[in-house]
């Protein structure tokens, strides 16, 4: 069976959500979305929503500098989801807080401070009298936070929930349990996306799938350093918890939710396409709350939840043409960031789409890095 489309975007993640939105905002028509499972069911799954500057914070870390404009755009996308769809993502400013326990971690803490003032000169060191003012329920072992007061969460499932709808509500065609299997090629464009059950002719096809991107790629000739990072996190209720920012020790954090929740993640491990918790990923979870927060020992357990994210091999995005082709894009790649990154990603496709030039370089992401 023969279809066409302007453009097929292949993955129903946040990111492939987040660009058929952006589309069918700026009136492109017969936009399709291909999710191979069902839609924003593998990496924003395991996903507490945290909105937190990804990289050094220097303004010349270029993942820094893609986060805060991402950032930035957070309030105008919320609004404008709410508007269409009329899903409240519950964009909430929070602040993050970054323990330190030992002298070592105080000391590196501390030494990052200088370049997170340029982002934001509110940021600042609290000792441990301070701390505890702050967040009575932190266990009074560490020794002081720096407190990051520019960061905000959203409830993941929801905004991966609201760029469907708006992509649905604008025109595109979502469609779950399509697993793309090859594409068809003239010269240097691919004319169509073929699925177990259909041919599809594309003007041009985004490759938005995730973890599966790099496989995606290969189909086409072209090696991608991409693939499957699993990251855990247990979601914890507690009647009394008195928890306002969110805490940070190293790669772990514990966010209290909108909607009353306690979200505890991440791990970060290189994985097979296993989705499956692990006993040690959740010991390792539940031992970081007792030690951060005693009180949440007495907190009702709900579950476990694990999702694959994409994880590329100098842990950057990938975002632009697809090496030796005219009309393929990859925008994947983006780890632990893909809540935080998607409006600045879609965005940034959409523009490079329609030709012109993005006012945010995208010259560390290109995906043509890894074949020079």
């Amino acid at each position: 069976m023969s279809q066409s489309a302007s453009v097929v975007i292949v993955g129903g993640g946040i990111i492939g959500c987040a660009i058929a939105a952006e589309l069918v905002q700026r009136g492109w028509r017969s936009v399709r979305v291909l999710e191979r499972a069902t839609v924003g069911g593998q990496a924003v799954i395991a996903y507490a929503g945290l909105l937190a500057l990804p990289g050094s914070g220097s303004t010349d870390d270029p993942l820094s500098e893609l986060g805060a404009a991402s950032l930035a755009r957070f309030p105008a996308v919320a609004a404008d989801l709410r508007e269409r769809t009329g899903i409240d993502v519950e964009l909430r400013h929070t602040g993050g807080l970054v323990l330190a326990m030992t002298a070592d971690e105080e000391t590196a803490l501390r030494a990052a401070l200088p370049v997170l003032r340029g982002r934001d000169a509110a940021c600042c060191w609290l000792d441990q009298h301070e701390l505890r003012h702050l967040e009575p329920a932190v266990s009074p072992l560490f020794r002081g936070a720096l407190l990051l007061p520019y960061e905000h969460q959203v409830l993941s499932p929801r905004l991966v929930e609201a760029y469907a709808r708006a992509a649905a509500l604008g025109g595109a065609r979502i469609e779950e349990g399509v697993e793309v299997i090859g594409f068809e090629r003239d010269s240097d464009r691919v004319v169509a996306v073929r699925t177990r059950t259909d041919r599809i002719a594309a003007e041009h096809v985004i490759i938005a799938a995730g973890a599966w991107s790099g496989a995606l790629a290969a189909l086409l000739g072209v090696p991608l350093p991409l693939g499957p990072l699993r990251g855990q996190l247990v979601r914890l209720h507690a009647w009394d918890t008195r928890i306002r920012h969110t805490l940070y020790r190293g790669d772990l954090y514990l966010a209290v939710k909108a909607d009353g929740t306690v979200a505890v993640g991440s791990t970060e491990e290189l994985a097979v396409y296993d989705r499956r918790p692990t006993l040690e990923g959740v010991r390792q979870l539940v031992t970081f709350v007792h030690e951060t927060v005693p009180a949440l020992g007495r907190a009702a357990f709900l579950e476990a939840l694990a999702g694959l994210r994409p994880w590329s091999a100098d842990d950057l995005p990938v975002l632009g043409r697809l090496p030796g082709y005219e009309n393929v894009w990859v925008a994947s790649g983006h780890a632990r960031h893909g809540v935080l990154l998607s409006p600045i990603t879609a965005f940034l496709m959409v523009e490079l789409l329609e030709g012109k030039q993005p006012a945010l370089s995208l010259a560390p992401f290109d995906p043509a890095r890894f074949a020079r």
